[in-house]
């Protein structure tokens, strides 16, 4: 029998053609390439931005994605991700949307606007203030809410008046918009467009920011409710049914001192009877407050107090034993 000596020249084209002979199925497959940052899955979740901003996440399903090449999500610091929302839910209360307009928006500089307030009642939004010029001119606003085709908020004026007279008809005869008389610094998530208010939800909630298309938007009491993408997911892919956590999964994520890669992390409300109120900033403290279980599967689960009943001095549980005994005082 005759030898046949393979260069490694003449063993690529070789390895290839024995490639493509073989089935599909027993062909290694290419490896997709990984999408970034890490899945995250929220549900019925009070979360404060800010000690009086609170976003209430009925549900969420996206990334949270570092803001840093190479880096990874660090729940310590809200700057380091940002929250790419494919699908879900959210609301804003009458509170926090004052504390968000007036502190974030317009609370920097010279702001245009004085003593703004904001009312959410009877299906549309109620804004009343003074515009700052050489002299305030006090105005009220009513204005119906609707997304618009780009995935921003349109705040759609219906009614303007000050000093109690419609002034959108003297408007017009003086040639004048909204937009002529509120001058709005750019980057914090306000613009005006004629008489209207546009608002970025990206940009006008402080850090960690939400990246994700407004699709629906409405009135629900005396809250504005945004839908993302398609609405709420349809399930949750947190294993143990909890109505209140949230749940990170794949990827990498950051957190105190530890860094958890293939990340299976969830946070579950102790309290499932009232939505899980989650403080960004503090969330070390409610940490401290609960206790952990280990998974199977190297995962871990955290049994967190809610922030107001840490803050408020509350009943919580430092173990399952502590968990099991509220559970029972509270039935009887």
């Amino acid at each position: 029998m005759r030898l046949v000596r393979i260069t490694a020249a003449g063993a690529a084209p070789l390895v290839a053609a024995l490639a493509l002979s073989l089935p599909a199925q027993a062909r290694p497959r290419a490896r997709a390439a990984a999408a970034p940052g890490v899945q995250v899955d929220m549900r019925n979740v009070d979360l404060h931005m800010t000690s009086d901003v609170t976003l209430r996440v009925r549900s969420l399903r996206g990334r949270f994605v570092p803001t840093r090449a190479g880096s990874v999500a660090n729940l310590d610091d809200s700057d380091s991700y940002m929250v790419a929302v494919e699908t879900g839910e959210t609301a804003i209360a009458e509170a926090s949307l004052n504390a968000l307009m007036n502190e974030h928006v317009f609370g920097h500089g010279k702001p245009p606007i004085k003593n703004l307030e904001i009312a959410v009642e009877d299906g549309v939004l109620k804004q009343k203030g003074k515009l700052d010029k050489k002299i305030d001119i006090p105005f009220n606003v009513k204005g119906a809410v609707e997304a618009t085709p780009d995935g921003k908020i349109r705040i759609h004026a219906k009614s303007i008046k000050s000093l109690g007279l419609p002034v959108k008809g003297l408007m017009k005869v003086l040639g004048l918009e909204m937009d002529d008389m509120l001058k709005v610094e750019p980057g914090h998530g306000l613009t005006v467009d004629d008489n209207d208010f546009i608002i970025d939800p990206q940009t006008m909630l402080p850090p960690p920011h939400l990246q994700g298309r407004v699709t629906a938007v409405r009135i629900e009491g005396n809250e504005v409710v945004q839908v993302f993408g398609d609405g709420p997911p349809a399930g949750t892919a947190a294993r143990n049914g909890a109505r209140n956590h949230i749940y990170w999964h794949g990827g990498s994520l950051r957190f105190g001192k530890l860094t958890m890669r293939d990340t299976d992390l969830e946070l579950i409300d102790q309290d499932q009877d009232d939505p899980f109120d989650f403080s960004v900033a503090r969330y070390n403290d409610m940490l401290v407050a609960g206790y952990s279980k280990n998974t199977p599967r190297l995962g871990l689960k955290t049994y967190m107090p809610d922030y107001d009943d840490l803050r408020g001095g509350g009943r919580v549980a430092g173990t399952p034993g502590q968990a099991a005994r509220i559970r029972r005082a509270s039935n009887r």
